[in-house]
């Protein structure tokens, strides 16, 4: 809020005296004065809200307890961050007010004449006291700390953390937390800072509306007794909503954080004007990227992943190349045979790379905020097609002869299928047997007419022909007892 501070050296007094038909309280300069009710008035929240509304706007409506509140409103707690960031605009960025609160930039709160030695690094919002007022500061035992003539130490020691009123946590255990509470001054044109945000640079509604913390002429501002204008923007993107209040992000600003700077003037006296700041911040789309695996042959090479980007997202939905920009960050070990198409987000084998397990990391980052970025590793594992050779058996007439296997392939793997002679090439790995041949071509086993009788084995060997090393080896038993089978 663009306003000169008047400070004064009371110690923020916010309760001077007692209370009676016309309470003063403290001049924030700015179109408000505050008081807080002390812990040491013997009411809980909820006897307070008999006469009090806790909207931050409604004024109590008559005493409580014999303490005349008329005319005065139950602080929010935006409310009271509102205030103190009259001070400390830096809370706005960071406020804590909901129990306790460890902001040590109070200074500016403290009296010179009144326990300045002690009070002047207190981390609390409200640090100073006068002897008539009340601190939402604890003391030593946890209760609020109360100034008073009976206190008669200025070398209180003060550790540990302090608290200010949240009013939308009541206190019903005995003496309960300080109640904030404001009126307006009146009749000045009151624009307050407001913060706000929005999800990602797919924009939105940051600030409802700027007018909900505003005051013309002692009363809440409205659309109908203020003329709003925007002043400046640091983003076109960042704009307001004059009709409505609202700060609204367009799609496609680039995360960060920007500031708008808006006037509210009185409908009935145009030179009755106030200025307050904006914070928006645009958070950056949420990117994700997930681990993959696959395998490619070194005999024949190929796509281990199809793309990276399968599984991967941003801000919740499929990432893809036009959303995402893709870049390899290294293999290991270090291999040219494993690569990654940026452009498609396949990795790939090439044919004749070494046998092994390689980590490829990889990077995606968002294309319309390039520092947004997250990377993934893919574990791609190098290895020989699967070959299985099946032991085969059979019964066959020695006398008349014949084929007793007609393919000893038929039972046999290669890679998850029916091993052919396209794929495998077959060999007889024990020494020959008169009367029995294997055909490496077909596979089939005949056996002689006339071939003694009696039980024959056969070991045979099948091997990758784009591999010749990778091999497997079955047993063939045969069962020639004379007699067709």
């Amino acid at each position: 809020m663009t306003h000169s501070i008047f400070r004064t050296a009371v110690g923020v007094s916010l309760l001077a005296g007692t209370f009676g038909t016309a309470q003063a309280g403290f001049n924030d300069g700015n179109g408000k004065e505050w008081m807080q009710l002390p812990g040491t008035v013997q009411l809980s929240w909820s006897q307070v809200a008999q006469s009090c509304p806790q909207d931050g706007v409604n004024a109590c409506t008559g005493p409580v307890d014999g303490l005349n509140l008329k005319g005065w409103v139950w602080a929010t707690a935006p409310q009271v961050v509102q205030l103190f960031g009259i001070f400390e605009p830096a809370i706005l960025t960071s406020p804590s007010v909901e129990g306790m609160a460890t902001f040590f930039s109070a200074s500016s709160f403290v009296s010179p004449s009144v326990f300045q030695p002690t009070f002047s690094s207190c981390q609390t919002y409200f640090c100073g006291a006068s002897l008539s007022g009340w601190t939402a500061s604890l003391d030593g035992s946890g209760l609020p700390l109360v100034g008073s003539v009976g206190w008669g130490n200025t070398n209180v020691s003060i550790s540990g953390s302090f608290s200010i009123a949240a009013a939308a946590s009541p206190d019903e255990t005995g003496p309960g937390r300080g109640v904030w509470l404001w009126r307006a001054t009146g009749p000045g044109a009151n624009a307050y800072d407001d913060i706000g945000q929005v999800a990602s640079p797919a924009g939105g509604t940051a600030v409802a509306d700027v007018l909900a913390n505003d005051w013309i002429a002692g009363a809440p501002a409205s659309a109908a007794s203020v003329v709003m204008s925007q002043v400046s923007s640091t983003d076109p993107g960042v704009s307001l909503d004059v009709g409505s209040g609202s700060v609204n992000v367009a799609d496609a600003t680039r995360a960060g954080s920007y500031t708008l700077v808006y006037r509210i003037c009185d409908v009935a006296d145009g030179s009755n004007c106030s200025e307050a700041t904006v914070t928006v911040v645009v958070n950056p789309y949420v990117i994700n990227a997930v681990g993959d695996s696959g395998w490619a042959s070194p005999s024949t090479g190929g796509t281990a992943v199809a793309s990276v980007l399968a599984n991967d997202r941003l801000s919740g939905t499929p990432a893809t190349i036009s959303s995402v920009s893709l870049s390899l960050v290294s293999v290991s070990p270090a291999s040219a045979g494993v690569t990654l198409d940026v452009a498609s987000g396949a990795i790939s084998v090439a044919r004749g790379t070494a046998l092994g397990s390689y980590a490829l990391v990889y990077q995606i980052c968002d294309r319309t905020d390039p520092a947004n970025c997250a990377q993934a590793t893919a574990s791609i594992a190098v290895r020989n097609y699967f070959i299985g050779a099946v032991n085969d058996s059979a019964r066959a007439s020695s006398k008349t002869g014949g084929t007793a296997i007609a393919n000893v392939l038929a039972n046999d793997t290669f890679n998850i299928a029916r091993a052919t002679t396209a794929t495998v090439q077959l060999s007889q790995v024990s020494p020959p047997v008169a009367g029995i041949t294997l055909n490496p071509s077909t596979g089939a086993v005949a056996v002689a007419p006339k071939t003694p009788s009696g039980t024959y084995t056969i070991v045979y060997q099948i091997c990758e022909i784009a591999a010749p090393d990778n091999c497997a080896s079955a047993t063939i038993t045969l069962d020639l007892s004379g007699k067709t089978p």
